[in-house]
């Protein structure tokens, strides 16, 4: 980049923290951007969201919803809003999406459990109590749904808020569609599509104004950690008679419910959507695919570079890569300057003028590094997407656009670190980093809850980071460059 030409964004993200990808958009005058410095959002706020512009309200549960082993818990008041809402949806959605095929409601009824409630008495009728504690299901034979109010719903609620529950109940009511529809898939399909189906249902909370529920972006965030939270074990294959998903999986088929709607769901079948599965290889089997913090650092940003020398021309008809400079880590208590200047309360940044990202290696990198490490990957691939709008000279002109463009970016260049991409000869060396199992997940992760709500306003919500972000892994990084918010 000359010095002649118009920087549109001088100091490009500050993380505050959590980070990800805004733009500061200024003069050269102004090449750093302020920002104030927050705190890593804490255990007990796992979004990274402690304030919302909405609060998920829900009215009084209808009296004709009855549950069993109800003991007037708030747990047991929002599964009923959410029984009484999901019998409105689907009464009105299910003939619309199976060829106008009547509907009827589970008829086996609503079950509540803890650990006092007597097997016998339970749907599918369990040897144990203990055996349907931890979970929510929906019981074929006996057309039932049933959860456990002591530990599964509570500890959900605690940790991805309230709404998560009517989550929860509207994907086990998806399996009640499927039995209805007499849907015949692999397990993994089925977990999928009923993960759409909730999906379908949510956009009806947040755009059809009759739902009991209010539900905002803090809700949907919520929702999705959630979600992510049910993934089968890495390395898991999709295969196995019990796969149920990795995470990137199932947030990816709630989106599609909630983006398309259940006629988009119906339509699930092997292979559409396409699982990203696959097993460790080698000693990958031992190590899970983790190394260590240092190592994913100087792996991530020399398989950026090379990714980008390859890919920028494609983007650019044909215009080089200029590579970027070095990283520099840093600590707070001793910041590096950018064009001439200290930079203070960014602790991950793209110096647009010298070009280089700046990281605070000893709290903010460290603490991503705790979700996995592809989610230092994941943050550093989103300084490089900035840098790629800066090179294509198409600055989107707002921080939200710039945000999801960069996250998108950061998606492409994670696929093709998968090893199904990297299986001509020469190419794991040339890019030197390949995905293990679990990797997507942690990219979503940490653009979904390593953020704070400040964060959340000037970037955007998490729900459309990881869209753009699962868009730049679908469909390649020329989806990324006319991306909109």
């Amino acid at each position: 980049m000359t010095s002649t030409r118009p920087i549109s964004c001088a100091l490009v993200l500050g993380v505050l923290l959590s980070v990800l990808a805004a733009c500061g958009v200024g003069s050269k005058d102004d090449s750093v951007a302020p920002a104030s410095t927050v705190s890593i959002p804490g255990g007990n706020d796992p979004a990274g969201t402690s304030s919302s512009s909405s609060t998920p309200t829900t009215m009084v549960p209808p009296t004709d919803v009855v549950i069993v082993g109800d003991t007037g818990s708030e747990i047991n008041r929002i599964a009923a809003n959410a029984i009484a809402d999901l019998t409105a949806f689907w009464s009105a959605t299910y003939p619309a999406t199976f060829d106008g095929s009547p509907y009827q409601a589970p008829t086996g009824g609503y079950f509540s459990v803890n650990r006092n409630s007597l097997a016998s008495t339970l749907p599918c009728q369990p040897s144990q109590t203990s055996q349907v504690l931890n979970n929510a299901y929906f019981c074929p034979a006996d057309d039932a749904i049933a959860w456990d109010e002591e530990f599964l719903m509570p500890d959900l609620a605690a940790k991805y808020g309230d709404f998560t529950v009517a989550v929860v109940i509207a994907h086990e009511w998806g399996h009640a569609v499927q039995h209805r529809a007499e849907i015949d898939q692999p397990t993994v399909v089925l977990e999928l599509q009923a993960d759409c189906f909730a999906g379908a249902w949510t956009r009806h909370v947040t755009s059809s104004g009759t739902s009991r529920f209010e539900a905002g972006t803090r809700e949907l965030d919520e929702s999705l950690a959630g979600i992510l939270s049910f993934r089968d074990a890495p390395g898991a294959s999709a295969e196995d008679p019990n796969a149920h998903g990795s995470g990137f999986d199932r947030v990816a088929a709630f989106q599609v419910g909630y983006e398309e709607g259940a006629s988009r769901c119906r339509t699930f079948t092997v292979g559409d959507p396409r699982p990203y599965q696959f097993q460790f290889e080698g000693d990958d089997r031992y190590t899970q695919g983790d190394v260590d913090l240092a190592v994913m650092e100087d792996q991530s940003f020399r398989s950026l570079d090379a990714w980008w020398a390859d890919t920028f021309p494609i983007l650019s008809g044909g215009r080089a890569w200029e590579p970027m400079a070095p990283p520099r880590p840093f600590g707070l208590d001793d910041p590096p300057t950018c064009d001439g200047r200290p930079v203070s309360g960014f602790r991950l940044f793209l110096c647009v003028p010298e070009r280089y990202v700046g990281y605070d290696s000893v709290e903010t990198i460290p603490a991503a590094y705790e979700k996995g490490d592809f989610a230092v990957g994941a943050l550093f691939g989103t300084q490089y997407g900035l840098e790629v709008q800066d090179q294509l000279m198409k600055p989107p002109g707002d921080e939200v656009t710039a945000t999801l463009r960069a996250d998108c970016y950061t998606g492409a260049w994670a696929a093709a670190m998968l090893p199904e991409r990297q299986t001509a000869p020469g190419v794991r060396e040339r890019y030197v980093l390949t995905l293990s199992p679990g990797d997507l997940d942690e990219a979503v992760r940490v653009l979904l809850t390593f953020r704070t709500q400040a964060d959340r306003e000037r970037q955007g919500p998490g729900f459309a980071r990881v869209k753009a972000f699962r868009t730049g892994v679908l469909s390649g990084p020329g989806a990324c460059v006319d991306l909109t918010a």
